[in-house]
């Protein structure tokens, strides 16, 4: 295996899953285009549901960010992971990838919540939901209640200007405990297993762990995973199907399972899926696609900034396409679309100008306190 870890097709992975989330909050926010009750349930009860499935795509970011995080570590020559471990360094980058950019988006988000309550509803022929209309509206913020969600360790109970930012949270907290995953695994997988059941059942840890060192796993494995698989087409095709059987089970299970356990199934589906990706080189071509790729490369922003477009740009896109047809179906697809766009190009202008000096930042300050 190369030196360099980065395994660029994986960014696709996340990207498409990023587009699944801004696609759940848009048809939250406006519907299904279904006219009758049997397309409603189609689209909702059957493995369609894939495409704006926000639940099984956040069960992918977890697999794939234990999975990532950590390869390098068991990629070293050295038979012990902890010894390549430097904890400071970690912890700030960490901070500087994900909540610089955070609080810098926030800030934008305060101030166009501010303007959202000062200008009137905007009427569009495609009904919103109360859940898109209210999301600013009805939760007056103090300046403080705007100070404190900026803390990502510890947000208050409502998240008003990022509600997506419930996930980073988790994020944040789990990959801090990394040293730990690594030092466990270096252990046994007994031990591994052990804590993450420990930690979920007494600690009250994010459930969310057991996605995320399912990926640790992955990548302490990865070669041994590899080399099987690629030789065994029947047995990767297996996985594949199995993988998109439990990661769609959220429209395809009984409600009775319940929300832990069908997100536990759509993490296990999540890590078949990769590893697929992993071992399948037709697969590996269609990921490196240079448009998936950048869709991956500038997911997180996407991530960040979509709700605000959802909220202060979409009723006027709408608005606008009422110029050309005045058909729902029409109108819904032409503004899931427009979004689609806007939140890529402003995601890319994020991306260059704020992720990656971000990025820049951190890594020099790791080196500055190196030298």
């Amino acid at each position: 295996m190369p030196n360099k870890t980065h395994i660029a097709y994986l960014d696709s992975i996340r990207g498409l899953a990023a587009l699944t989330v801004i696609n759940e909050h848009f048809v939250i926010a406006y519907g299904l285009p279904c006219k009758s009750q049997s397309c409603q349930q189609l689209l909702d009860y059957s493995p369609l549901h894939i495409g704006w499935d926000g639940g099984a795509a956040v069960s992918m970011f977890f697999v794939l960010s234990g999975f990532v995080l950590s390869l390098k570590y068991f990629c070293t020559i050295h038979p012990a992971y902890t010894q390549t471990f430097s904890l400071l360094p970690f912890i700030t980058g960490r901070i500087y990838r994900i909540w610089l950019p955070y609080c810098v988006i926030l800030l934008i988000s305060a101030l166009l919540y501010q303007h959202t309550l000062e200008t009137p509803l905007l009427k569009t022929l495609l009904t919103p939901s109360d859940w898109i209309v209210n999301m600013w509206r009805n939760n007056p913020l103090t300046l403080m209640d705007k100070v404190r969600e900026s803390f990502l360790l510890k947000l208050p109970p409502a998240i008003i200007l990022l509600p997506q930012a419930w996930t980073l949270t988790i994020e944040l907290v789990l990959s801090l405990l990394l040293p730990v995953g690594l030092l466990l695994a270096e252990r046994g997988t007994f031990w591994l297993i052990f804590f993450s059941l420990f930690s979920v059942c007494c600690l009250d840890v994010s459930p969310f762990l057991l996605h995320f060192l399912s990926g640790l796993m992955i990548a302490r494995h990865y070669r041994i995973i590899v080399d099987y698989l690629t030789r065994r087409l029947w047995m990767r095709r297996s996985i594949l199907l199995m993988g998109l059987f439990f990661y769609t089970s959220a429209s395809t299970f009984p409600p009775s399972f319940g929300d832990s356990v069908i997100s536990l199934v759509q993490g296990l589906g999540a890590s078949l899926i990769i590893l697929y990706a992993l071992s399948s080189s037709r697969t590996q071509g269609i990921l490196s696609n240079s448009i998936l790729r950048q869709i991956g490369k500038v997911s997180y922003s996407a991530y960040l900034i979509h709700m605000a477009i959802l909220i202060c740009l979409t009723p006027y896109l709408l608005k606008g396409l009422e110029a050309y047809s005045l058909n729902t179906t029409w109108l819904w697809f032409s503004s899931w679309l427009l979004t689609l766009v806007i939140v890529q190009f402003l995601s890319l202008v994020f991306y260059y100008g704020l992720e990656i000096p971000s990025i820049r930042l951190g890594r020099k300050l790791n080196s500055v306190s190196y030298h």
